[in-house]
């Protein structure tokens, strides 16, 4: 199967939220709380051929979810066309016990409606969490070069239909994919990823009436301004086992909304990375300190706001001093959360096309 391009993906899906939001209509009457339990049977998809001996066996499992519709007491519930918010917990027999065991997991996971009729809707699923996995690489497990720690980040992208069968009842089926990784903090980290199908059963609990004025957003981040972001990570680099090493970043980024539902980014990244003295030294160049730890990039990206919280996606290229092992682009994906009016916290991985090179958690300043 063609290698998987994880980052890509998840850059589209943050734009489709954009479009899928738009293309609704507001059609609900009240708000609803649901629960759901889900059949899920799928497979590993080997986006390395180092993880063909882990694809076996089926991954199979099950998800119990606990969804509510949004009540419209919040501006960004308008501006999204009042999606369902919720949590998932999921439970997956990864296909080998022996090598990969079992995921645990649990999510924050928001719902775009993007069909519906009488009976039937169809919606867009995505959610980022996290999922503890029972078996890792080690001395003893040396085949399963996918997971190294325990405690992984999880990440769903999903499309499921459902037909309501009654009031409070309705049958779900869809097709579900799961992304589980470390960011790079341990290797060897060549993450998970898992399509395939799910069956189950949705039932409302009750609704209550929505509000029908939409307030007003108050974010700073709903006017043109510049941002100065400061932030650090760790990485492990080469082999299993090898030396830590802790980036800081530096960037100055320029917000421009291009409505109130998205925002469009560019800005300039100044990257420290020492690690970058493994790749100089392993394609057998002269490794000069201080100057050959410092990257600069220029990047362009997408940022979506739910109220103080917002996603964002960002692609960058390499515009001084790229690693000689690395592709010269980068992206970034990130969770903000503005803690004042202009100040944010924000943690954010950064990959090259499917690799994970690291997460980082930062601080950022809005300038008018």
């Amino acid at each position: 199967m063609r290698k998987s391009k994880v980052i890509y993906i998840t850059l589209w899906c943050l734009i489709f939220f954009a479009w899928a939001t738009k293309a609704q209509e507001v059609e609900y009457h009240k708000s609803q709380t649901q629960l759901s339990l889900t059949g899920f049977a799928g497979k590993i998809v080997p986006h390395s051929d180092t993880l063909k001996p882990l694809i076996n066996g089926w991954a199979n499992g099950l998800r119990f979810a606990l969804f509510q519709k949004v009540d419209g007491s919040k501006a960004w519930h308008h501006l999204h066309n009042m999606p369902d918010i919720g949590f998932s917990f999921i439970y997956i027999d990864l296909g080998d016990n022996d090598v990969l065991g079992n995921a645990w997991g649990i999510q924050p996971s928001i719902a775009y409606q993007i069909v519906k009729s009488q009976n039937l809707a169809i919606k867009a699923d995505f959610g980022l969490g996290l999922a503890y996995i029972t078996q890792k690489y080690s001395p003893c497990n040396p085949t399963n070069v996918a997971i190294s720690t325990s405690i992984n980040y999880w990440a769903t992208a999903n499309l499921i239909s459902t037909y309501k069968t009654s009031d409070r009842l309705s049958i779900t089926t869809g097709i579900e994919t799961n992304h589980f990784s470390n960011g790079s903090i341990k290797k060897p980290n060549y993450g998970l990823n898992i399509i395939g199908l799910s069956l189950g059963v949705t039932y409302r609990i009750y609704g209550k009436e929505v509000y029908e004025i939409k307030p007003q957003p108050l974010r700073t981040e709903q006017k043109p301004h510049l941002e100065l972001y400061m932030g650090t990570g760790i990485k492990e680099t080469g082999p299993a086992g090898g030396t830590k090493y802790y980036p800081i970043s530096l960037a100055v980024g320029y917000l421009m909304p291009n409505s109130e539902l998205f925002s469009l980014v560019s800005g300039i990244d100044i990257m420290y990375d020492p690690s970058s003295r493994y790749h100089i030294e392993l394609r057998g160049k002269h490794y000069s300190p201080i100057n050959d730890d410092f990257q600069v990039g220029l990047k362009a990206g997408l940022l979506i706001p739910f109220d103080r919280l917002s996603f964002y996606g960002q692609l960058g290229a390499y515009l001084y001093n790229p690693n000689p092992r690395l592709p010269i682009l980068y992206q970034k994906l990130g969770i903000r959360f503005m803690i004042a009016n202009k100040t944010l916290l924000q943690i954010e991985l950064k990959t090259h096309l499917n690799t994970a090179d690291h997460i980082e958690v930062g601080y950022a300043i809005c300038i008018n």
